[in-house]
């Protein structure tokens, strides 16, 4: 089933276990504007109160940017600082409210993302780029900063040194250097980001779900949380995992040489 927005459209039902959620800016290269900002608000959280998905995959219409950044031709109307601000906040919600989702979220760059479109790719936990797309944190020369979380983002994943270069220079990163850097998790084919990146959801979705939950809980906690309340968290993650039908399962399944079968799944691990 496909709902369509003005700007996005939204693939759900599928035999995979993902949910697609697509911007649909062609003309304006898939930049975000105020409407869009409000529909992926939307999106993010239906996907969220429906409990159906057991990933969430981003990306964007045809080949010419993955996301653009911010829509100058329409931010151009806020003209007075604190109109800025508070469409950055409103941005900035967006992407914690996707950051926050239980499942996980992978970004398929099929090209080049700029300046905050950055910064949409970096609010997802796995990013798949195209051979021939490059992230571009343009914000320096259009006399800006990050606005909509991507500094701590970026600095998260890449350590601070790094960041500091591909921020203050606002250089081309290509596929291999992101995936080098830490940046992308995989590089595809040119033309294949969603196709990857849907491969890599079935790796991750053919594991019990509660798991991988888990995973994405401490990963959000070993960077933002001191060692002993990650370690304390992994504990009670671990205690209540342990003992659990799909750990039962999958112990019985090694006993007898044959691979586990999980009740949102009949892959083998």
């Amino acid at each position: 089933m496909t709902t369509k927005f003005r700007n996005l459209e939204i693939e759900e039902d599928r035999a995979d276990g993902a949910v697609i959620v697509r911007v649909c800016r062609e003309n304006a290269r898939n930049a975000i504007d105020r409407e869009t900002i409000e529909e992926l608000d939307e999106a993010f959280g239906c996907i969220r109160e429906a409990g159906t998905a057991e990933c969430l995959i981003l990306t964007a219409a045809g080949n010419k940017a993955f996301i653009a950044g911010g829509d100058l031709k329409d931010f151009v109307a806020l003209e007075k600082p604190e109109e800025g601000a508070a469409m950055a906040r409103r941005m900035g919600e967006v992407l914690q409210r996707l950051e926050d989702l239980p499942i996980p979220s992978i970004a398929a760059v099929g090209a080049n993302a700029y300046g905050g479109g950055c910064e949409v790719a970096l609010a997802c936990d796995l990013r798949v780029m195209a051979e021939g797309a490059h992230l571009v944190f343009s914000q320096a020369r259009m006399g800006l900063i990050t606005g909509w979380g991507g500094t701590a983002r970026l600095v998260r994943a890449v350590g601070a040194g790094h960041a500091a270069r591909v921020l203050m220079t606002g250089e081309y990163v290509g596929a291999e250097e992101a995936r080098w850097m830490g940046l992308a998790a995989a590089v595809a084919p040119e033309g294949h980001a969603l196709a990857h990146a849907l491969d890599l959801a079935r790796q991750i979705t053919r594991h019990p779900t509660e798991s991988i939950q888990g995973f994405k809980l401490l990963i959000r906690s070993a960077s933002e949380e001191t060692m002993k309340e990650t370690m304390e968290l992994e504990n009670r993650l671990f205690e209540s995992r342990w003992g659990s039908p799909e750990h039962r399962s999958a112990v019985a399944a090694f006993l007898a040489r044959r691979p586990p079968e999980f009740s949102n799944n009949s892959s083998e691990n």
